[in-house]
């Protein structure tokens, strides 16, 4: 197989989107060090930075509500153009504050336009996909991603040791740019539905039926709730466990982290392209899960191993996450019935959101409790429910 093998006959429209969502994540400074932000340059304890990222994910759960029900309504070019440029507003908002309720108030609302985006581009790309290269094409959104979030990392680390606003500057910019190339460059099409080729056994049991309402549907939602809650421990609790056990600065923290988008880049694409032929997609979600186990369990052992912890903890995180989530959103997407895209795809962010919510809430919560290993040690009990989940979704529905 040719190293360009795996990218051989996606549309020409889903590498523009990918090149709006390079441009986009390329500034997201913002989200690869909030909960440093709150505990270092605002100086508030990690139990109070804990509550602040919680109301930030409680955001992105009206923000997906919202966004899947307007990129139902007026589709979505338009949602995704209103939710680039706001975000950048917000951003800028976000850098005068320094009073705790008033910091709240701005994540969550930075956080609900921001993530109004996530249906109307997941959408986008199920429009300009088909059935035969749909997880491919999530792949790609999710390598420019990564690719993205590597740069944001490491560049974003340099630039918090000049001064902390650069990374808002730069995440603000960053919006306003990508909302231009996707109003230049990718504008919408209304053509004929590409969900008519779906499979049988994967329509939902009653066509045109609330996401809500559906069984198989909302067991696939908890199952994904419960493995995102394990996968966002990377976001809201490690950088402050390598600063606060490790003892790194925030330019070691982001070239540490930074392995994560590195290893997803380098190898997700081949990758996906092997797995999706040969294996069903639950098989490959549950083994993902089990990867997320192993990789938490690195993080137990003695400081004095934290470069090697750190560096199985990245390598593990980050093929779980190439084994989970392509693979997840993909029959998401497939799931869903005309029309209906949007209101689907948005329960599948919304799942995200509400893990966004707890995740750092609980997580900073069982650290001031108990300490970091009691915590990882939770977050392998809660991958294990998940994996058990999945497999009795694999007795419900084909994935």
């Amino acid at each position: 197989m040719g190293i360009l093998t795996p990218f051989k006959g996606l549309s020409h429209r889903v590498w523009l989107l990918a090149m709006v969502n390079l441009i986009n994540r390329s500034g997201a400074m913002i989200m690869c060090f909030l909960s440093l932000y709150i505990t270092g340059a605002l100086q508030y304890s990690i139990a109070e930075a804990g509550y602040a990222m919680s109301i930030y994910g409680l955001g992105a759960v009206l923000g997906h509500q919202l966004g899947g029900y307007f990129t139902d309504k007026l589709g979505y070019q338009k949602v995704q153009l209103f939710s680039l440029t706001a975000t950048g507003l917000m951003i800028l908002l976000l850098m005068q504050v320094q009073n705790f309720y008033l910091l709240c108030l701005v994540l969550f609302g930075l956080n609900t336009v921001s993530e109004a985006f996530r249906p109307a581009n997941t959408v986008a790309i199920s429009f300009n996909s088909t059935v035969f290269n749909r997880t491919r094409s999530f792949s790609l959104m999710r390598l420019s991603f990564n690719m993205a979030i590597t740069f944001a990392l490491t560049v974003g680390g340099w630039l918090i040791t000049k001064s902390w606003e650069y990374i808002f500057w730069a995440d603000a910019i960053t919006c306003f740019a990508s909302a231009a190339a996707l109003l230049l460059f990718v504008p919408e099409v209304h053509a004929k539905n590409n969900n008519a080729a779906k499979p049988r056994d994967e329509k939902p049991l009653i066509a045109g039926i609330s996401p809500y309402k559906d069984p198989v549907y909302m067991l696939f939602a908890f199952a994904t709730f419960l493995g995102a809650l394990a996968f966002m421990q990377i976001v809201w609790t490690i950088p402050p466990f390598f600063k606060q056990v490790y003892g790194w600065n925030e330019f070691t923290i982001g070239c540490v982290s930074a392995i994560n988008g590195a290893v997803v880049l380098i190898t997700e694409m081949p990758l996906v392209h092997r797995l999706e032929r040969f294996r069903p997609a639950v098989w490959i979600i549950r083994l993902g899960l089990l990867v997320y186990v192993l990789s938490y369990l690195m993080l137990t052992l003695p400081p004095a191993y934290s470069w090697a912890a750190a560096i199985a903890y990245m390598v593990f995180i980050s093929f779980g996450e190439i084994l989970v989530m392509p693979f997840s959103i993909s029959w998401a997407t497939k799931y869903a019935p005309p029309l209906q895209e949007g209101a689907y795809t948005s329960v599948y962010g919304i799942a995200y959101a509400f893990a966004n919510i707890l995740a750092p809430l609980l997580g900073t919560q069982i650290i001031y409790h108990l300490g970091y290993n009691a915590l990882w040690f939770a977050v392998v009990v809660v991958s294990l429910l998940a994996w058990l989940l999945f497999g009795r979704l694999k007795s419900r529905a084909q994935l």
